[in-house]
């Protein structure tokens, strides 16, 4: 199957792009490749719950259906086949090759090994902040949390001082995790956000809050704010939505006749329960620049969130939105009920949400980012091969 028209100018490089599973969509691998098809060519490779070869513009994508239940099972074949395809491309010796990471981990260490093998750029993606416990919250076990902090504490360093550039997506997201080499080409900017895919809608009296895990995303401290203030406000409920979400509030005893939870959702069900809500609510622990505020401004709504990580990025304070901080249940309370009972504020604050998030992180203002990114990446590289190669003969 052959996606969209191609381009007509030649593209600026070749793309090895190497996502860690499972993916559920390949809607959004579509998605990302078509935009990239613009000024790229290449492959993406990913693992999930189905299995793909699908020709985007000038990408490729190639999905391997899970045999598994655990991601290590799955990623075992996945990386022969990623490395088994580098060693074919190898022969046919594509320029200007990068080879890209999603994250820091296994996926990340892979992406270097196709990086060797087809002498290319590596490229790695950091889409949290891996030196935050909060983090590893949803791990109850605590001798399976603190060997999982050791490997990422180990592994995601090391990948990183291997990479010849990194996409962070906020100022001091590695924080004193690592210290990226001197020569790393660095880059801050956000993920690709399919905010087209959300839309205005009328407000009913709802506070939505979608993602998971539980305690990663602060859902104990929203459900706890809002019992605060339920009472005052009968008619208004509290709508989550997330993977595991209903179980943990059952077992956690946080059922209430106010608060309704949903088992995780496919974006077109998500969006729509966007466009009904009035306020949506993020009480994360840690963050990156989560997609549901910009997905929440695309559909012009008013927007409470935590500030952690990236959210400041995406969110300023009574510009266009509310912020909190981490873990107040108190303030927390107070911004839902303030937007609660301020029609006005609410509309004024998603009116200019809207209008930001269309304004800065828009799919073309993405694309703009990333050719720079690769652009730099490959200058910085080919600026340093010959002198690698004068030091020799020296």
């Amino acid at each position: 199957m052959n996606v969209g028209a191609l381009p007509s100018d030649e593209p600026l490089a070749y793309l090895f792009m190497v996502r860690d599973g499972p993916t559920y969509s390949l809607d959004d691998l579509a998605a990302i490749c078509s935009l990239l098809s613009q000024r790229f060519r290449g492959e993406l490779w990913s693992y999930g719950s189905y299995a793909a070869d699908v020709e985007v513009g000038r990408m490729r994508i190639r999905v391997l259906k899970d045999r598994s239940q655990r991601k290590i099972v799955n990623f075992v074949p996945f990386a022969r086949a990623v490395l088994r395809r580098a060693r074919e491309l190898r022969a046919v010796r594509p320029e200007r090759v990068v080879v890209t990471s999603y994250d820091p981990l296994k996926g990340g260490l892979l992406a270097w090994r196709v990086s060797q093998v087809l002498r290319g750029a590596f490229l790695c993606e950091l889409n949290g902040v891996y030196g935050d416990p909060n983090n590893l919250l949803h791990i109850r076990s605590a001798p399976v949390r603190w060997l999982r902090s050791v490997v990422v504490g180990a592994l995601a360093p090391f990948v990183l001082r291997q990479a010849d550039a990194v996409r962070l997506m906020f100022t001091g997201q590695l924080g004193n995790f690592v210290r990226l080499r001197s020569t790393t080409t660095v880059r801050h900017f956000f993920d690709r956000a399919y905010i087209e895919r959300f839309y205005p809608g009328p407000e009913e009296p709802l506070i939505l809050a979608a993602g998971f895990p539980f305690m990663v995303k602060g859902v104990d401290v929203l459900v706890s704010a809002f019992l605060q203030i339920a009472p005052r406000h009968p008619n208004w409920k509290l709508v989550l939505i997330g993977h595991l979400i209903p179980a943990e509030l059952r077992a956690r005893g946080l059922e209430h006749p106010q608060i309704q939870a949903l088992p995780g959702l496919p974006q077109p069900e998500l969006a729509k329960w966007v466009a009904r809500c009035s306020i949506l609510a993020l009480a994360s622990r840690t963050e990156g620049i989560p997609r549901i505020l910009l997905e929440g401004a695309a559909a012009g709504k008013c927007r409470v969130a935590s500030r952690v990580g990236g959210v400041p990025v995406a969110v300023t304070h009574d510009v266009d939105g509310l912020l909190f901080e981490k873990e107040n249940v108190e303030e927390l309370a107070a911004n839902l009920e303030r937007a609660i009972e301020d029609e006005t504020l609410r509309h004024r604050l998603g009116a200019a949400a809207r209008e930001r998030v269309v304004r800065e992180f828009s799919a073309s203002a993405y694309l703009e980012h990333y050719t720079e990114l690769v652009s730099a990446t490959l200058a910085a590289r080919e600026a340093a091969l010959p002198a690698a190669g004068e030091e020799k003969l020296l």
